[in-house]
């Protein structure tokens, strides 16, 4: 037989698959490079036999003149079929064994040959290059070489074949590919691939959707077109329903399908959650294992990220319950996503914000600001800075509760990152002061001691970016805010000079110099002895400031007309009434923006102004009490919060405490709904509510009129006493055919006004030919 073939006995131990015949012919100095009467070496007859064991030694050995991948890959385009597919299986047992196969294949010219297969129609062929393929596109460097060969246009095709095995394998593929890079995304999507893949959802199989759903996920992450793509091929109510299904495996892959697909892309959100998603995700965020939980978390997150609507539906669910349960788990990933995900539902608005931070509690605030992890102390951060805005009672609890050291202990690491190190300064900021920028004494010398401050001008002096500074000095102005004590102090012992804010104001970039001005407005406010100190350091040029007051931006605007105000002593080029005046107009008028977080920083800014007497003065005349109270009917609590609170402090202006008192006395819901607004800490002069609520109890003008319940006005005409007026207001009196060619009712003039604001005392006293004109 050995004649017949021409075999030796390399070949032969080849053939029959025994490592250790040919491991001792080879260390006899058996000659490896021998042919049979075939042409075969020793690799192809090992591979047509399927001897992995003799491949792979023989790759071990790595012979000169017996290059094994090359010759597989050779077997990959020969004619005959045996050889063809025994090259592929052969390949495909490698590649599970092998750790550097994928480029020994690639160097070989494999993947162009496997792309050749895939094309070739051959069913089982297919099934097993697709597989090779799966096993290496984890690589980078294949998957670019794969799109060279143009086979995404082929892997696209074979989707719509009817095997199930080719379906995963080549979702698989795509998966890869789209994982990798944008531009492959693009291109998949290019080519018609969002669609097919989206059909592979109505599988029965668990592996194929499994794949599917992958591949989804992949072809979603960072790319809007392709979000919106499969949402209108109908994959979100699939991926809904997959949610109720009995398999975690697929519960999780899903979560994180729909974490992709809904990640800043709204339309997707609403479209999720009208499939019925909410509650399938928090009863999959209730089961047992830890990994799908973290994964609903993730899509909670990403579905409930600025969406107001969403968020009010999460939290009717009590899903922050089951949170907060992430928390409190060893492994830091899933705290980490714990904390995110509530603070995702905390939303935007500041009542929302504290009720998360409320729900969160002060200890595990204070675990997440003493964390390793940069996210949970971001989320900590913010939720201090949520607790303590224009709360006095949360800012006290807090530096009790030695939440300040933790903050410090931010500023002064180096593994911060910038976001997490901005919010860290801003919650310091926060603990300092309240509504209206008033200052909390007890805050400020708490931090103090615990040495902020010389962290802060650290940064301040040291750090690279320009908003750390910027917010830095804001922080400083309001640590010392109000505060005779600590400035002093300040001022005698820490090396702090106003060079620095000033050269920040000639900054290039526009929001670092209006930042600065508004520290320097910080440090100025309700202080003469520095605003002294900043003109003779040369003051401020007016023309800082004549960009932002013409700005498009109205945020911009009202900053810059609150710093000219403030500034108005120390802004150089222009006097001081004029900018005041300016100010004060730019001001009024945003106030009757349409946007309500226009509308809301500016009444917060008319409240601290309202400190002082002259510019409180010149709001009345601009008539903000009546545009103020004109808000207090917005939909927007947090319009209608700062109205209030701006209403409170101007009612300890004589001017305004009148208009204000006329206003509420004629309309008396206008003084129930500051009052329900007005914030805990918000102030309102005594002599006023006193002397509504005396008036309120004598009568009302306003209670007289019919339309609040007051009794109808009877008129005299040529003929007697005239029929009843309408109860209806607005519409007009009912009158007879007579009536009209009556004379016209001459107006009653009285001289003495009513001693009594009660109705029925007044009628009984006046006649009854009174006209309703008079009652008014």
């Amino acid at each position: 037989m050995c004649c017949r073939y021409h075999t030796t006995p390399v070949l032969l131990s080849a053939t029959s698959g025994s490592v250790e015949a040919l491991d001792y012919l080879l260390s006899s100095g058996a000659n490896w490079r021998e042919t049979d009467s075939k042409s075969n070496n020793a690799v192809q007859l090992a591979a047509l036999y399927f001897h992995i064991n003799i491949l792979r030694r023989f790759i071990e050995l790595d012979l000169d003149d017996l290059p094994v991948w090359k010759i597989l890959v050779e077997m990959l385009r020969s004619d005959e079929h045996k050889r063809l597919e025994m090259g592929v299986r052969c390949l495909e047992a490698l590649c599970v064994n092998t750790d550097s196969f994928w480029k020994d294949i690639m160097e070989a010219g494999g993947i162009a040959a496997l792309v050749e297969i895939l094309s070739s129609g051959r069913l089982k062929l297919q099934c097993m290059a697709a597989a090779v393929l799966c096993h290496m596109t984890e690589n980078v460097a294949v998957c670019e070489e794969l799109v060279r060969c143009r086979a995404v246009a082929v892997l696209i095709k074979l989707l719509g074949g009817q095997q199930p095995e080719i379906h995963s394998r080549c979702a698989v593929i795509l998966a890869d590919l789209a994982g990798h890079s944008g531009q492959y995304q693009t291109h998949i999507a290019d080519l018609g691939g969002v669609e097919p893949v989206v059909n592979l959802l109505s599988s029965d199989l668990q592996d194929v959707l499994l794949n599917a759903v992958r591949c989804v996920q992949a072809l979603c992450v960072g790319c809007p077109s392709n979000q919106t793509a499969v949402a209108r091929a109908g994959g979100i109510s699939q991926l809904v329903e997959f949610l109720t299904v009995n398999s975690e495996v697929l519960q999780e892959e899903v979560c994180l399908a729909l974490a992709e697909l809904a990640r800043d892309h709204t339309e997707n959100q609403e479209l999720i959650c009208g499939a019925g998603a909410v509650q399938p995700l928090v009863q999959v965020l209730q089961t047992r294992k830890m990994s799908t939980q973290v994964k609903a978390a993730r899509a909670i997150e990403a579905i409930a990220h600025q969406n107001p609507a969403i968020q009010t539906l999460f939290q009717k669910t009590h899903v922050a319950r089951y949170l907060l349960q992430l928390l409190k788990v060893f492994h830091q990933t899933s705290r980490e996503q714990g904390a995110v995900s509530l603070w995702a539902l905390a939303g935007d608005t500041l009542k929302q914000q504290k009720y998360m931070a409320n729900v969160i509690g002060y200890h595990s605030i204070l675990d997440m600001l003493l964390s390793s992890s940069d996210k949970m102390q971001y989320v900590g951060c913010q939720a201090v800075i949520a607790l303590s805005r224009e709360s006095c009672t949360h800012q006290k609890i807090l530096c009790r509760e030695n939440g300040v050291p933790p903050l410090v202990r931010l500023l002064r690491g180096s593994r911060s990152t910038e976001r997490t190190l901005l919010s860290a300064i801003c919650a310091l900021r926060t603990l300092c002061i309240g509504v209206a920028h008033t200052n909390n004494a007890k805050s400020q010398a708490v931090i103090y001691e615990e040495n902020a401050v010389a962290a802060l001008l650290e940064l301040l002096q040291n750090h690279e970016s320009l908003q750390v500074k910027v917010q830095v000095a804001q922080t400083l102005a309001c640590i010392l805010m109000g505060n005779q004590k600590l400035q002093k102090v300040f001022w005698e012992k820490e090396d702090f000079s106003y060079d620095t804010v000033v050269e920040l104001l000639q900054s290039e970039d526009p929001e670092i110099r209006l930042e600065a001005g508004h520290a320097l407005a910080l440090f100025a406010c309700n202080n003469p002895t520095q605003q002294t100190a900043i003109w003779k350091r040369g003051g401020v040029p007016v023309r800082t400031y004549e960009h932002f007051l013409d700005s498009d931006d109205e945020t911009e605007r009202a900053k810059a007309a609150f710093q000219v105000i403030v500034l108005a002593n120390v802004i150089t080029g222009s006097d001081k009434v004029t900018l005041t005046a300016r100010g004060i107009t730019a001001l009024v008028a945003l106030l009757q923006s349409e946007k309500p977080n226009t509308v809301v920083i500016t009444a917060q800014f008319l409240a601290t102004l309202a400190h002082t007497r002259t510019v409180s003065d010149a709001l009345v005349t601009m008539r903000v009490v009546e545009h103020l109270t004109a808000q207090l009917y917005s939909k927007e609590e947090e319009v209608r919060t700062a109205c209030a609170n701006a209403l409170g402090y101007l009612t300890f202006n004589r001017h305004a405490h009148r208009i204000l008192m006329a206003e509420c006395r004629n309309t008396p819901l206008k003084y129930k709904l500051m009052m329900n607004h007005l914030a805990k800490d918000g102030k309102i002069c005594s002599r006023f509510t006193s002397e509504f609520e005396r008036q309120r109890k004598v009568g009302l003008p306003s209670l007289s009129l019919e339309q609040n319940g007051g009794p109808p006005v009877q008129q005299r005409c040529s003929k007697g006493v005239s029929n009843r007026r309408s109860s209806y207001p607005g519409s007009p009196a009912i009158r007879s055919s007579s009536d009209s060619t009556s004379a016209a009712v001459q107006p009653y003039r009285y001289n003495q006004r009513s001693k009594t604001a009660l109705p029925r005392v007044r009628f009984s006293e006046e006649s009854p030919s009174i006209s309703q004109n008079n009652v008014t």
